[in-house]
């Protein structure tokens, strides 16, 4: 049964990644369905522990190696930004090259590998360091305190001069599948799929999520910034609220 299992898992993997070439099939709902037989290796697997070899384990476990990949392709520059006097860019460079070069050195980071799920709460510590290092107004929270929704993620909205900017140095966790099967198929039965978000804003502003991945923040101007907290909200069954994201932010911000 388990090897059925694998097969028709494999065949959806292949068939699925073809039709969204095409233009046949969702990112969303692709990562949904693959959810589904994913979950029923796992439920199988915990349920007949004694019946699963080596060899069955190495190949659930190549199988989620082939999804391990980012759901789209980026580059994080960890490089030292050039200074341009009176830049709010320059500023906001800063503050996300010391918070990943913090991550990367004292947290052991691989940004090419991670996909940081553990590190949000971390990455805004240092981000709220650098900011009292620049004597710049800030708001550190958790996404799901301040919209009432059930998803815990930590970010932070920057004041620059007359600007806001959004900054998530762990967005990226939005672009994986999830925990590796092997250190975790003994304790749940759910296939935690942690890239539903990604897949809606993929399809939403495609360009606007590159380039919170790559930068590591946005201009509330631009129009990723209604789009990441639009997205976010949906993935979590909350209404879109009829004030501003920026104003909702705003009023917590002391």
């Amino acid at each position: 049964m388990i090897n059925e299992y694998i097969e028709k898992t494999q065949i959806a993997i292949s068939e699925g990644l073809k039709n969204i070439k095409k233009g046949k099939l969702e990112r969303s709902t692709y990562y949904r369905v693959l959810g589904e037989y994913f979950d029923s290796i796992y439920r199988y697997t915990k349920d007949h522990e004694d019946e699963i070899d080596d060899t069955t384990l190495a190949r659930i476990y190549s199988l989620e190696n082939t999804l391990k990949e980012f759901i789209v392709p980026f580059k994080i520059e960890l490089k030292a930004p050039n200074e341009v006097l009176d830049s709010d860019e320059y500023l906001l460079e800063t503050i996300v090259y010391f918070t990943r070069k913090q991550l990367l050195v004292k947290e052991s980071v691989s940004f090419d590998v991670d996909n940081l799920r553990k590190y949000d709460e971390k990455a805004n510590t240092y981000v709220q360091d650098m900011c009292k290092r620049l004597g710049l107004r800030y708001y550190s929270f958790d996404l799901g305190e301040v919209f009432n929704i059930p998803k815990k993620h930590n970010i932070t909205l920057v004041q620059v001069n007359d600007s806001y900017y959004l900054i998530d140095c762990t967005y990226q966790q939005f672009f994986t599948l999830g925990q590796n099967f092997k250190t975790r198929y003994l304790k749940t039965s759910t296939c935690t799929l942690t890239c539903e978000v990604g897949a809606r804003i993929l399809g939403l502003n495609k360009d606007g999520a590159i380039t919170l991945l790559e930068k590591g923040f946005i201009s509330s101007d631009d129009k990723m910034f209604d789009d990441y907290f639009k997205t976010m909200l949906k993935q979590a069954g909350a209404k879109e609220p009829k004030e501003k994201y920026l104003d909702i932010i705003l009023r917590q911000m002391k």
